[in-house]
């Protein structure tokens, strides 16, 4: 500049320049479209489209200062490494699993979606090209727009899935493991393809499928070994420099394919698709997954986009055709779709909204078109019509997507869940929620007296809620436990100072599994990335797939060292008030005091106890609140690490019932006196009715716990609010951990008022009392709220009967 020289003459500033512009388009433009439910593919499209030759590439100035045509090559050199580093990536999240266990109905529906939009894309391309065009671009490109067609790109469809809520619904999954199919089928058309219409042929097949089988057999075993056993070749063991030797390893395998005469992506793919999925996977994600995806990946969308001539699309055909094509080509997937889908006895709307996703293209619907261009065998006509059928196509799945879901969720009806539900020695399912490391301890301890054995086990789903920042979608993580990939002890004890708090939780759980009897409880661990606001959806929706039985999730406060508790997170607070609302299983809100380790605690007789209180009023709440005591003291056999005291309160004759139902009327009117006293008749009845599940459910108690003397029965007559919390103030800090149903605000004479003494109302009037006062300073509180309603629906149409 000093020199009176333009700066933009240098290739260095030049190429500064035009990687901030198409950065900050495609990231404006994916701000701007992610109301619309667009994935990035779409923004970064259109983006590379308004900087090509159809839009800002036309004028004189853009054509002369920004994109000169001596800085090509170098763009297009960066935007094939990031391209490269990018399918690395990819196959590092693939899974083949989806492959190696697919049902039949999930091979089906993939063979009709690839089957049937080969061929039509080969008929859509002869319909737009006449016959005057080289033998090679009629010969081979209608394959390039045949095998675009079938392709479903596998992490763009989890994306448009993660938006809508269907990732763990049977539409998601059915989803997810078609489109791997339909992607390692299309990688294989497209080796064909290329391999023939270039000059090697017959040795560029051979030797691209040596190298893959090469990479699956001979290299595949030997790298998790490689991985774990680094530190004993280094004594300076560092996660850095092995991520630096697998970074060079991936240029290494791509330049492998492309001497081989197939694509250099290919390789880098093979090699992400053979490593370890274990803790390597993570920090390599999490060190190159956003600078090649919104620094790097964005060129290779600016070089696609200076190929699209959308003007030269409709100067060739008429609008008229080009819509046609593009709408038969949406349709053919669609139709096909989800025509399998009902045949394999999927739910209407569930097909229809299956056949709209397997619409979803991706970056590889992109390469494959522009390999076709690479090799002169798709002209600008038919690489821009194509172009433009994959932005409308996955355009059109959001917004379509999210109004057929926009009333309700996933068909699929899930039935109400709840700890009473559970069968006698049958599995006991909970879902753990996890905000930070410091849950960990006490919510392990809690699991440890919850009283898992080999006739009645414990499945633990343990999923840590990370706010969504940084990243395009919600994401489910599931972590692996596979010791052959890392040893969890010596890695997390090593360098925990830098282990991350996922890693830290997981470590944690691995661990609660390890030393716990054989066949008694099991453990997995996941890590929900998701936004406060629908965080709940996500863990609802887990719930339903995981058919838990309970869901526990921390209070939003946490203990102070003089006993009280802290300001708490009004975020963690919104989001269990929406679960209390919306879970369909039991939901259980943690108040953790430092519950301390029962082998920590010692009893009268020395030996390791947790001392439990079961504050039992009625109710539905009330009573599963007593079935989870139950089951932590006596499954099915007495559990020597708990003590287990229930207190029944009951209503005394003095009690005044109508006074506390009756609301206040200051007008007094006539009718209105009428429908209160018809209203709290129906109250007095309902209650009767609840007293009479409560009775039977404590006589069922007593009968089976009659010779347990690890567990008694307390019943205290009260007639008021004041002799309820005198009775409890009296209990104070005897105890480790008190248990109390959620219940209904004034729904008691015996918790009435007591509302007014808390700041929670979502924890019920007793719940609240205990988490916001001192009465039981030192003890944590469990607050159970029943979800599976239908239950005692039953048992109430048993005694209408």
């Amino acid at each position: 500049m000093w020199k009176a020289e333009n700066p933009l003459l240098s290739t260095l500033p030049l190429f500064f320049t035009q990687l901030g512009l198409i950065m900050f388009i495609c990231h404006f433009l994916k701000l701007l479209l992610a109301p619309l439910h667009q994935p990035r593919i779409v923004a970064y499209t259109i983006g590379g489209i308004i900087l090509g030759p159809s839009f800002i590439l036309k004028t004189q100035f853009s054509r002369k200062y920004l994109f000169p045509v001596k800085s090509t090559l170098a763009i297009e050199t960066m935007a094939n490494l990031g391209l490269i580093y990018y399918m690395f990536l990819q196959g590092l999240e693939i899974d083949f699993k989806p492959i190696l266990q697919a049902r039949k109905k999930v091979w089906s529906i993939a063979t009709a979606g690839i089957l049937v939009p080969l061929p039509l894309g080969y008929l859509l391309h002869k319909t737009l090209t006449p016959n005057s065009h080289p033998l090679k671009a009629t010969t081979y490109g209608p394959f390039f727009w045949g095998t675009t067609l079938a392709t479903t790109n596998f992490s763009e469809l989890a994306l448009v899935l993660a938006d809508a809520k269907l990732l763990h619904s049977d539409v998601g999954r059915t989803a997810l493991s078609v489109s791997v199919i339909n992607d390692l089928v299309s990688w294989v058309l497209l080796l064909m393809t290329v391999a023939i219409v270039s000059d090697g042929k017959l040795y560029t097949v051979l030797s691209t499928f040596t190298l893959i089988i090469f990479c699956v057999y001979g290299l595949r075993p030997v790298l998790p070994w490689m991985v774990c056993n680094t530190r004993f070749f280094n004594e300076k063991y560092d996660m850095d420099n092995q991520i630096c030797f697998i970074m060079a390893g991936v240029l290494l395998f791509g330049f492998i394919s492309d001497a081989f005469g197939s694509h250099s992506i290919l390789g880098a793919f093979m090699f992400g698709a053979i490593l370890p999925k274990g803790e390597l996977k993570t920090v390599i994600t999490e060190k190159v997954e956003d600078f090649v995806s919104k620094v790097l990946l964005p060129l290779f969308f600016l070089i696609l986009g200076m190929r699209t001539h959308v003007d030269v699309v409709f100067h060739s055909a008429s609008l008229l055709i080009v819509m046609s094509i593009v709408v038969l080509a949406f349709l053919a997937k669609f139709v096909v779709s989800s025509v399998a889908a009902i045949v394999n006895k999927m739910p209407v709307r569930d097909s229809l909204a299956f056949g709209l996703v397997m619409n979803a293209k991706g970056l590889f619907a992109t390469i494959i078109l522009n390999s076709g261009r690479d090799l002169h065998v798709l002209d600008h006509n038919t690489f821009s019509v194509m172009i433009l059928a994959i932005v409308i196509m996955t355009a059109a799945v959001g917004p379509i997507l999210a109004l057929i879901y926009k009333s309700n969720g996933p068909s699929k009806q899930h039935t109400h869940r709840s700890i009473r539900s559970i069968q006698p020695n049958s599995e006991f399912r909970i879902l753990i929620c996890i905000h930070s490391t410091s849950n960990v301890s006490s919510v392990i301890n809690l699991l440890e007296i919850s009283n898992p054995t080999k006739q009645s086990p414990m499945f633990v789903f343990a999923v840590h809620l990370v706010e969504l920042s940084g990243h395009a979608s919600a994401m489910l993580i599931v972590h692996d436990t596979c010791s052959n990939i890392r040893n969890t002890a010596e890695i997390t004890a090593k360098n925990q100072k830098h282990s991350s708090p996922s890693n830290q939780i997981v470590a944690a759980f691995e661990k609660l599994e390890t030393e716990s009897e054989e066949g008694s409880l099991s453990v997995e661990t996941l890590t929900a990335v998701s936004s406060y606001t629908s965080m709940h959806e996500d863990i609802c929706n887990l719930a339903d797939d995981k058919s838990a039985d309970l869901i526990i999730i921390p209070f939003h406060k946490q203990s102070t060292i003089d006993g009280g508790m802290d300001n708490g997170n009004s975020s963690f607070r919104g989001v269990n008030k929406n679960l209390l609302e919306n879970a369909s299983c039991s939901v259980a809100i943690f108040v953790d005091r430092g519950l301390t380790d029962p082998s920590n605690i010692k009893n009268d007789d020395g030996h390791g106890c947790c001392r439990c209180a079961m504050l039992f009023i009625g109710g539905p709440d009330d009573r599963e609140a007593l079935a989870y005591a139950w089951r932590m003291a006596s499954n099915p056999s007495p559990n020597p690490n708990i003590s287990l005291t229930v207190v029944r309160f009951i209503i005394g004759k003095d009690a005044s019932v109508d006074s506390d139902l009756r609301p206040n009327n200051p007008n007094n009117d006539h009718d209105d006196h009428e429908d209160e006293d018809k209203n709290i008749l129906e109250v007095i009845e309902e209650n009767e009715k609840e007293k009479q599940l409560d009775d039977q459910y404590i006589e069922r108690f007593v009968f089976n716990t009659r010779n347990q003397p690890s567990i008694r029965l307390i019943n205290e007559v009260v007639n008021n609010v004041e002799e309820t919390l005198k009775l409890i103030c009296a209990m104070g800090n005897d105890y480790d951990l008190y248990i109390v149903g959620r219940g209904q605000t004034g729904s008691s004479p015996l918790t009435f008022g007591l509302s007014e003494w808390g700041d929670c109302p979502e924890l019920g009037p007793l719940g609240d009392t205990l988490a916001s006062s001192n009465i039981v300073a030192r003890a944590s509180i469990l607050i159970v709220h029943q979800g599976g309603a239908l239950v005692d629906e039953l048992v109430h149409q048993h005694l209408s009967e």
